[in-house]
């Protein structure tokens, strides 16, 4: 029996490791969404503060950038709500993994 835990053991830490590069990616992805958000919101804060003068305000209104800007935030924090299901997701199998590591290693102490 002891023959075959090594195996196992082995891709146990593969799955592990797997499951950890898995986790890492989608939390760098959700943490490049959140910058985009924050830099999209950054954008519209600036339209408050009178940079240029009533004509360059009525011109941005009239081709709808505030509008562009609240529907690309809406569609970054659905992005990102979506991101954090997978977050989730990944957090969970990696906590699957860790158990069955420790499940192995309860069946096939080291030694």
């Amino acid at each position: 029996m002891a023959k075959q835990a090594i195996p196992l053991r082995k891709i146990v830490a593969l799955k592990r490791q797997s499951a950890e590069q898995h986790l890492r990616a989608v939390q760098i992805e959700a943490d490049r969404i959140e910058a985009v958000i924050t830099a999209l919101r950054a954008n519209l804060l600036d339209l408050d503060h009178v940079h240029a003068g009533f004509e360059a305000h009525r011109l941005s209104e009239t081709h709808g950038h505030v509008r562009k800007l609240l529907a690309d935030i809406g569609a970054a924090e659905a992005e990102l709500a979506l991101k954090r299901v997978d977050l989730q997701a990944a957090r969970e199998a990696l906590k699957r993994v860790f158990h069955s590591d420790e499940r192995l290693g309860q069946a096939h102490p080291a030694g």
